[in-house]
């Protein structure tokens, strides 16, 4: 099986622009470590798109992975759509911002392709926040309330939490606790859509997860380390697996499972803990930052496990189990 691997930001999603150096450092870190756990998969040939601002970053498998080249002359679309003619099973890892992720999907569907992640159905109700809250509370699944945003009509009364209904991460994303944050706040909202949410004060924590077919499994428990600067959420780092799983995540999980049917191979759910309650924020149907260090955490081989999915049940049960810290500052990301 030849496996064509697509990080968006590593791969030539901002092949003319100057890349934010957090995403930089994110997309490598989920790239490498997908890579590590491909490269040991046997029987599978990989083949793997690379922006050439990134030329040394995976000089390690230089002639045991087949590495496409695209430059700021190139269309990544076009590139990418070639080289998924190409190959037998396609795994992309893009943002759900401005349907990116949707239409990668969408175009890996269209050529018939083996899909290493979750169907483009999928994406699109989670690629959007207020429809994601929507079909959460369709579902009974315990979620922060959203609205979509009018900065003509907002008030700046009590913290809230506007965000992008289709940012990624804590992109975008402002606490307005009054008037004087509103008045640095607003000058810096794009013209895109925002939602609003109430701020619940709680542990912004999250769930690594397996899914295929309306089944779920929960792979570990993260928590995040968000801090608050000039109104800008920020995320400085993720301590993978963190010990004491409550047994209510694996509930959570199989919910979730049933409510996006779509779900399939890695993804994530954001939520935020209270001592009263687990709410659930996002889903990303995706790889997420935290993937990086699951195999360093719990000894699986999380690639192996979805391309073995089709016909097995996934085995999620750790070989070891440890917290590993994923700093994130800068231009720089790493465990330790």
């Amino acid at each position: 099986m030849k496996i064509l691997v697509f990080e968006y930001v590593t791969g030539g999603g901002f092949n003319r622009e100057r890349i934010p150096d957090t995403l930089a450092a994110e997309g490598l870190l989920m790239l490498k470590a997908l890579l590590q756990d491909l490269s040991e998969i046997a029987d599978i040939k990989l083949s793997v798109m690379l922006d050439t601002q990134f030329a040394d970053a995976i000089s390690e498998y230089a002639g045991a992975i087949e590495i496409v080249t695209i430059d700021e002359h190139q269309s990544v679309h076009e590139t990418f759509e070639k080289q998924v003619v190409r190959c037998d099973a396609v795994w992309p890892v893009a943002p759900e911002m401005n349907n990116i992720l949707f239409d990668l999907t969408h175009m890996i569907e269209y050529h018939g392709k083996r899909l290493l992640s979750s169907s483009s159905e999928a994406v699109a109700i989670t690629s959007n926040k207020l429809e994601t809250f929507r079909h959460l509370t369709q579902h009974r699944i315990e979620t922060v309330p959203s609205e979509p945003f009018n900065p003509h009509r907002f008030q700046p009364i009590g913290r809230q939490v506007i965000k992008p209904v289709d940012g990624m991460g804590c992109e975008r994303t402002f606490r307005v606790d009054d008037a004087e944050d509103w008045a640095l706040v607003r000058p810096q909202l794009g013209k895109e859509p925002y939602m609003v949410q109430p701020y619940i004060e709680g542990t912004p924590a999250s769930l690594s997860c397996l899914f295929h077919h309306g089944k779920g499994w929960l792979l570990c428990h993260n928590i995040q380390r968000i801090e608050i600067k000039d109104c800008r959420f920020k995320l400085n780092a993720c301590r993978v697996n963190e010990p004491g799983v409550n047994e209510y995540y694996q509930a959570l999980v199989d919910r979730v499972a049933y409510a996006f049917p779509g779900l399939s191979g890695y993804a994530g759910i954001d939520i935020i803990e209270t001592p009263e309650s687990i709410a659930v924020l996002e889903i990303n149907p995706r790889l997420t930052t935290s993937y990086a260090g699951i195999r360093e955490a719990l000894g699986v081989n999380v690639a192996a496990e979805i391309l073995r999915m089709p016909q097995n049940q996934p085995s999620v049960n750790p070989i070891i189990n440890r917290s590993i810290n994923l700093l994130i500052d800068g231009d720089e990301t790493y465990a330790n």
